[in-house]
């Protein structure tokens, strides 16, 4: 039924709009066409020859241009995946350009792999300032909001796109499995045993990648319900917003649940439909504990591992995961 969908969906012509914006409808079928439209642009820039050495920091990024106009001036990134030898070098080259580099405009289109993390990050705001109702709040509720929601979106694209590679933990576009486990024995074995003290944190994490990806393979999630639960996930009414923000994000997730809804209740009938709705939405809170369970990992990294980089290179991360404050 999802295909029946995508061909019904692709015969009706909705416009392309010039903007790169996810538009406020009560259309349920226009909705899912714009959300894919855009997913689609993030995938392209994801997997595309861009790749810059440093990040902005949010409030800045926030009011740049979005990068994701550059989806046409950037060809797919060759030679992926690359070999584990292959990895290695593109790796070492990088972290040379990003010693050499001291602007945030610099790009190495020479070197074949990415700085993942702070590189998601920085789409994942990209795929934030898509959304209409996002840029109806104001500038400090938008900061507020992008500090809450930007970890979720990088983990459910980082996830889905690797449930999509058929690989059971996560994968990045050049061919790298990020294995938890072996990078907590790698930062073990460099600190000298530190971050065992931190066995609980640790394990923690561990385990809320798997449940992250167990849930993808276990319920074969659709395309569709993807890109919706992101949607959903992203429109959160916390109480640090303010009260006209709080209105605009709950009425948006409003909208976007309905949208879930009435496909669940399409793809798997009016009977098992509200019951895989109730199982998507139980996703969300594994990607929320992910979430705080990445910080503290990130945190713990940033404490006992000296990094022989700039400090430029963590300004994006910083200033959304708050891991100096």
């Amino acid at each position: 039924m999802e295909e029946t969908r995508k061909r019904k969906q692709n015969e009706t012509e909705f416009p392309k709009s010039l903007e790169i914006m996810v538009k406020s409808s009560k259309n349920p079928d226009y909705i899912i066409w714009n959300l894919s439209y855009i997913d689609e642009l993030i995938l392209k820039i994801r997997n595309s020859t861009y790749n810059p050495l440093l990040f902005p920091t949010l409030e800045k990024l926030l009011v740049a241009p979005s990068t994701l106009k550059l989806t046409s001036g950037y060809k797919p990134m060759p030679g992926w995946p690359l070999t584990p030898q292959g990895l290695a070098e593109n790796q070492q080259k990088l972290n040379n350009a990003i010693i050499k580099s001291s602007h945030q405009t610099d790009l190495d289109q020479s070197i074949n792999t990415k700085q993942w993390h702070t590189f998601d990050i920085m789409l994942s705001i990209e795929y934030l300032k898509t959304f209409q109702f996002y840029q109806l709040l104001t500038f400090n509720d938008q900061i507020v909001l992008a500090k809450h929601v930007t970890v979720i979106i990088q983990s459910m694209t980082f996830a889905f796109t690797s449930f999509q590679y058929n690989a059971d933990c996560f994968k990045t576009p050049d061919g790298c499995f990020v294995d938890i486990r072996n990078t907590m024995n790698l930062f073990d074995f460099i600190t000298g045993g530190e971050m065992k003290k931190n066995n609980t944190i640790l394990r923690n994490h561990l385990k809320s990648s798997q449940n992250v990806m167990g849930f993808l393979i276990r319920e074969k999630l659709t395309n569709t319900e993807y890109i919706l639960l992101k949607a959903i996930a992203i429109c959160d009414p916390i109480f640090e917003l303010s009260e006209e923000g709080r209105k605009i994000v709950w009425e948006t997730r409003q909208t976007f649940s309905k949208t879930l809804f009435k496909y669940c209740e399409t793809e798997y009938g009016k009977r098992n439909g509200p019951s895989r709705f109730a199982t998507l939405l139980s996703y969300i809170n594994l990607i929320i504990y992910h979430q705080k369970s990445l910080q503290k990992f990130l945190t713990i990294l940033k404490t006992h591992f000296v990094f022989k980089m700039p400090q430029a290179m963590f300004s994006l991360e910083d200033s959304v995961l708050n891991i100096n404050n």
